[in-house]
């Protein structure tokens, strides 16, 4: 499940806490964040992304939105976006660009739909839920991502095996 929702600064001392347990390999730079934009207790996005310098060149970033409930002095996970593909070009700041016709190893996220998945065999294509077995897109922790694809990186197995997904 993803971090703590209630509220800032539960979800940031999850936060804090595995970030200062992740272990980044020295091929690993952090070229944005990881930023929080905090507007109250109850609204905040984070935003992170990390890039790997040998081959493949590659990038991991990460995008939550969270904002109140309606009625209830709780927030909840409004938008979310993970993605892990190869580095097709750079910003003139050093941070990837990006095209929704990229290559992607992996891309999960709600934009625009419901949690739906993005296959390394196509990343137009946008797979829902019910095609997806062993994996709740919506319950997918950034960290629990994060580990796959440095997992997979180390491994050279596919995302799909590291998240412990299969596609119907």
């Amino acid at each position: 499940m993803p971090g703590p929702t209630d509220d800032y600064l539960a979800y940031r001392k999850w936060f804090d806490a595995e970030y200062d347990a992740l272990r980044l390999p020295p091929n690993c730079t952090e070229a944005e964040g990881p930023t929080f934009n905090y507007s109250n207790q109850y609204t905040w996005t984070l935003e992170w992304c990390l890039l790997f310098g040998d081959d493949p060149k590659s990038y991991i970033r990460i995008r939550e939105h969270f904002a109140k409930r309606a009625g209830l002095s709780l927030s909840r996970r409004i938008s979310f976006a993970y993605h892990y593909g190869p580095i097709v070009g750079l910003d003139s700041d050093g941070t990837p660009l990006r095209n929704p016709a990229d290559p992607v190893f992996v891309r999960i996220d709600n934009v625009k739909q419901a949690a739906h998945l993005h296959p390394e065999r196509d990343p137009s294509e946008h797979l829902p839920q019910s095609s997806i077995r062993d994996l709740v897109l919506d319950a997918v922790d950034l960290f629990d991502f994060v580990r796959a694809a440095l997992r997979s990186r180390e491994t050279g197995r596919p995302m799909a095996e590291e998240l412990g997904y299969h596609i119907s």
